[in-house]
């Protein structure tokens, strides 16, 4: 089975998001990685905004250093070293990257933290389907930072592994995860969950390659869904006022 890891450049996760993308290099069903160049400035100035106003300062720090160390190279070397190849492209779903998708006959994408929403063509490419790693409870969690709502407002936090559709975290579900969170150190959490998550990915990929294909649980809204946006400046300090380290 031919699978694509497809993540970000820079995250907020301490340590790039390293301890879920290094892991999996060793993942033997796992082709090659993909990663999305999103270096901006926009991701320079959302750092200084969080560190200046004193809303997420430590969350601030965390993603200006993602945006300056050697994260993609060491990315590279692990996959390199593996056997296995890296991509880099700036917009997954632009034409040049549907080509090399089309080129490299995945079995299966698997999204990780790219916050990039796959467009039909994308999702038609692979043969088994896109999986998303989201970082929220589904059915229930659904939306942006689920995990930082998670936090502030003291419920379960965690993540879900579902195949990817057009509709915003819809798709069968395939593991739901909940990570015993630091509900004090908001970055220490995202830090944990990724390792869990490492290992929830490389359990998925061996069912799917014994099994062919993709099944999984029904993924409806029930009366507890919520759907989540992403936090503004005032989020931010009503967490930091609970005294949780952000």
């Amino acid at each position: 089975m031919r699978t694509l890891l497809v993540t970000s450049a820079v995250t907020f996760v301490p340590h790039n998001y390293d301890k879920l993308t290094l892991p999996l290099a060793q993942e033997p069903h796992i082709e090659a990685l993909v990663v999305i160049d999103n270096r901006s400035w926009d991701i320079l100035l959302k750092a200084f905004l969080l560190m200046l106003t004193l809303a997420a300062p430590r969350m601030g720090w965390q993603l200006l250093i993602n945006f300056f160390d050697n994260s993609l190279k060491r990315k590279q070397q692990a996959y390199e070293a593996a056997g296995k190849k890296v991509y880099v492209v700036k917009d997954i779903n632009s034409e040049e990257s549907l080509a090399l998708l089309i080129r490299l006959q995945p079995d299966l994408i698997l999204n990780a933290r790219t916050r990039s929403f796959f467009k039909k063509k994308l999702l038609a490419i692979p043969k088994m389907g896109c999986l998303n790693i989201h970082h929220g409870l589904l059915p229930d969690q659904r939306g942006l930072m689920c995990d930082f709502w998670a936090h502030l407002l003291d419920t379960p936090a965690g993540f879900s592994i579902h195949e990817m559709t057009s509709k915003l975290d819809d798709g069968a579900l395939l593991k739901v995860v909940e990570v015993p969170s630091d509900k004090k150190d908001y970055l220490k959490s995202l830090d944990l969950g990724a390792s869990f998550e490492a290992k929830a990915a490389s359990q998925i990929l061996q069912e799917f390659a014994s099994q062919g294909k993709i099944q999984g649980l029904e993924n409806q809204k029930t009366e507890r869904t919520v759907y989540r946006s992403n936090p503004r400046l005032r989020d931010f300090y009503r967490l930091r006022s609970k005294g949780v380290r952000i």
